[in-house]
């Protein structure tokens, strides 16, 4: 029969031990044990969650101090519960978590929580949905657009010909350009709506972070020079990778002119570019008022926005072209004010 110090040492091992994070804390609120994974998940020393420190005052541990607080105080344990973790990094991680009352000598002694890093798993849900949204989305513009093509056709054919029969000094001469004007518009917008239902094939070839900056900046120039927005990159590192160059570039300008609406006249929105190990990483930042976002509300899904004239496609084209290649996207909010999107790209192999 082990005695109880082994035991001990065996439990303390085990949790230590465990992929998982776990928290144990008393009915004040102070840490009674908290393992390495857990210290990982939080983004701090594991010194910083020792025994004795009261957990509201962790670094990045304010959301998880509060769910903990909330079991404390009704006595109920809960399972299956999510939370958001803003980083100072930027990052923003989703964390899975149950909580369980600590029973002992008094009715309520502390909490303890197991959590989990969820941001990786719901970030390829989000995929599914969003590719699940898309399929139907294709299914329905393939009627929408049969139903609506033929008679913008008419529509433009009887424009041109009233334009050809109409004296040049006319006055309704201008009345028929307008009608074909924003019928070859219309035209446009369904060939959009049309290109982004179905499905497409990446034209990879070689090409080089600054070319696809250099692209970006070309598509967004004349929006920030409209707003007087000014429009910063920095230097690209000097390597080779296999990627559609210009469906990148698109990605990009849709986040990037996103935050020119966003920031003020005489504001600033920046791109930098870095290798991270087999990633390159391009961040995008502006000192616009941020994102700020209700639960529930996706940046991502289609037709989402906050914007007024918004169609809510733009961030959804961007995700889609880089989630195929294989990369992916996030977003947080700037100590200093201001949003990040963070978008990362798989190297494979990277040629300086």
């Amino acid at each position: 029969m082990q005695t109880q110090e082994p035991m001990l040492n065996l439990y303390e091992q085990i949790v230590n031990s465990l992929n998982s994070g776990v928290i144990a804390i008393d009915r004040d609120g102070q840490v009674i044990l908290a393992n390495p994974a857990a210290a990982s998940y939080l983004d701090i020393a594991p010194h910083e969650l020792q025994a004795g420190i009261l957990l509201a005052s962790v670094p990045n541990a304010g959301p998880l101090a509060a769910v903990l607080h909330e079991v404390m105080k009704s006595g109920e344990s809960i399972s299956r519960h999510e939370i958001t973790l803003p980083l100072p990094s930027g990052v923003v991680k989703q964390i899975g978590l149950s909580a369980s009352v600590h029973e002992g000598p008094e009715p309520i002694n502390g909490v303890i929580v197991l959590f989990t890093d969820m941001t990786e798993r719901m970030r390829l849900e989000r995929s599914a949905e969003l590719n699940r949204q898309l399929a139907a989305l294709g299914e329905l513009t393939a009627g929408v657009v049969h139903e609506l093509r033929n008679p913008v056709s008419v529509i433009s054919g009887m424009a041109e010909l009233l334009i050809r029969k109409l004296d040049p000094a006319d006055e309704r001469l201008g009345a028929a350009n307008t009608i074909l004007r924003e019928a070859a518009a219309l035209e446009k917008s369904i060939s959009q709506f049309l290109g982004f239902a179905r499905p497409f094939e990446l034209q990879k070839a070689r090409c080089t972070p600054a070319a696809i900056i250099d692209r970006t900046v070309q598509l967004c120039r004349r929006r920030a020079e409209h707003k007087g927005v000014t429009l910063e990159a920095t230097r690209a590192p000097d390597l080779a990778l296999h990627a559609d160059m210009y469906r990148v570039a698109q990605a990009l300008s849709n986040i990037i002119n996103n935050a020119i609406e966003a920031v003020s006249r005489g504001g600033w929105v920046r791109i930098n570019t870095a290798l991270d190990e087999s990633h390159l990483v391009f961040t995008i930042l502006d000192d616009g008022p941020g994102i700020h976002l209700t639960a529930g509300e996706d940046l991502f899904a289609p037709f989402f926005t906050k914007k007024e004239a918004g169609t809510g496609l733009g961030l959804t084209i961007a995700h889609r072209i880089i989630a195929a290649h294989e990369g992916s996207i996030s977003y947080g909010n700037r100590t200093e004010g201001g949003a990040c999107f963070t978008v990362r790209l798989p190297i494979k192999n990277p040629v300086r």
